[in-house]
């Protein structure tokens, strides 16, 4: 079997490497600051004067010439806003609207920052793209669609077919998203079926925006990494094989998963947390240039981590969450014991990476083989405190893996381990009974303490 590679140091990585390495020192000197401030007052300016526009909307008609002013201050915010970031991304969750990967401080406009999440709400729409700046005319009809009355089935697919009747390009709807709040029980999360398959969808187009050319937009991902570290991730559910899903997204999805389990496991804070796990569904974006969408060749093994450090610098400016995805997926092949030591990131991607590469994409190892032949490596490929930690997590036999019992039924290992005392007896999913028939569905998981001898198999008989 074809061991996980280690990326061979190219001109490419060499000049990305040194791009970052002067981006983070910018970066350390204060622009990030300067950025994030200006940003702030321009989508405070940008979320107030829309709300103000759509409150005009019950009194005028957006031809009239009480709008000239409030439309050309909006298009002029707009543009400056682009200059800075590119695509614009405003999203309005509940009373809290962010610009891109900031969020905008409310203060005595709070009042506008709510009337703007619910005129975009009664659309079923969460948030607005700006790909481009609209100029006065694009604006009116925005507004004018917006203020309307919405559709009664599909009210953001009908805003979507309105606006594009009306002539906007250049503006993409967003769907809506709300925060759990600390008083609402775990038990009020949705089905984690429903989670995992808006995971791969979310995962799936943000690497389909990426092959088209669209600067990233991390705050969907944000969101769903959020809920991820809300839900306990020993739950079946998130780590069973899905249905019809893109390779790509199960695989960045689950690697996610791993990277959050070792990061738990050294008690990085929880806003440190989403950055990682934001990074990890990032990952391999670099396919995403050589996809057919984007109309380029293929992208090597050796040339996905540069290609995909570049595509995120396309998200201008330089703030912290950013600088650590760009160096986790420049990093995430690099060995531990490189010269140029990769990050603590981009040697957690490397472990996680691997193990989802070996145990479940190959499928040629099982998952405990796949730790047995990536503990050879510790020290060199990969960082031993953090490949101990994710062996920890998953147990002696992590999910997936297919066990005999000593009464001759087989099981399939469902979760990573629960606790330390159970590191070597999972909680598993029966699928063959003792005569061998397949185990109905419907049968609860089967605790696995004190059962023993447990016999691993490579593949059901």
């Amino acid at each position: 079997m074809d061991e996980p590679r280690a990326a061979e140091p190219t001109d490419d990585l060499s000049r990305a490497q040194d791009a970052l390495a002067r981006a983070l020192g910018r970066a350390r000197i204060g622009e990030d600051r300067a950025l994030a401030n200006q940003v702030r007052e321009l989508g405070e300016r940008l979320a107030h004067l829309l709300s103000g526009l759509l409150r005009m909307t019950r009194l005028h008609s957006p031809d009239n010439s009480a709008f000239n002013k409030p439309v050309e201050d909006l298009h002029t915010t707009l543009v400056q806003l682009h200059e800075l970031l590119g695509s614009v991304h405003l999203v309005a969750v509940e009373d809290q609207v962010y610009v891109n990967d900031i969020r905008i401080r409310a203060g005595d406009k709070a009042s506008s920052m709510r009337d703007l999440g619910a005129e975009l709400q009664r659309h079923n729409t969460g948030g607005l793209t700006f790909h481009l700046p609209l100029d006065g005319p694009a604006i009116r009809a925005l507004v004018g669609c917006l203020g309307g009355a919405p559709a009664a089935t599909e009210p953001r697919n009908s805003l979507a077919r309105a606006l594009q009747a009306a002539g906007v390009s250049g503006l993409e709807l967003q769907g809506r998203y709300r925060f759990r709040m600390a008083s609402e029980s775990a038990g009020e999360t949705s089905d984690p079926r429903d989670f995992v398959s808006r995971a791969l969808g979310a995962t799936d187009e943000a690497f389909q925006n990426l092959a088209a050319g669209r600067v990233p937009n991390p705050l969907p991902l944000r969101r769903l990494v959020t809920e991820l570290l809300e839900r306990d991730l020993a739950t079946e559910e998130l780590w069973a094989e899905p249905g019809e899903a893109p390779p790509y997204a199960i695989h960045q999805l689950r690697v996610a998963q791993l990277a959050l389990l070792v990061g738990r496991g050294i008690s990085l804070p929880e806003s440190v947390l989403q950055d990682l796990g934001v990074a990890a569904l990032y990952h391999d974006c670099g396919y995403a240039a050589g996809s057919p969408a984007s109309g380029g060749v293929g992208i090597s093994f050796e040339r996905h981590a540069a290609t995909g450090a570049r595509l995120m610098l396309r998200q201008r400016g330089f703030h912290e969450a950013k600088m650590r995805r760009v160096l986790a997926i420049l990093q995430h092949h690099r060995d531990a014991n490189d010269r140029l030591r990769p990050g603590l990131f981009g040697r957690i991607l490397r472990v996680a990476e691997d193990y989802d590469t070996l145990a479940r994409r190959s499928g040629k190892l099982s998952p405990t083989m796949a730790l047995a032949v990536m503990l050879k490596w510790a020290g060199t490929r990969y960082d031993p405190a953090l490949l101990q930690l994710l062996v920890n997590a998953l147990g002696a036999y992590p999910p997936g893996t297919l066990l005999r019992l000593p009464d001759g039924r087989i099981v399939r290992s469902a979760m990573p381990a629960r606790d330390p005392a159970a590191f070597a007896q999972p909680l598993a999913r029966c699928l063959r009974l003792k005569d061998g028939t397949p185990a109905p569905a419907d049968l609860p998981l089967v605790d696995l303490r004190g059962v023993s001898p447990l016999q691993p198999l490579r593949a059901l008989p």
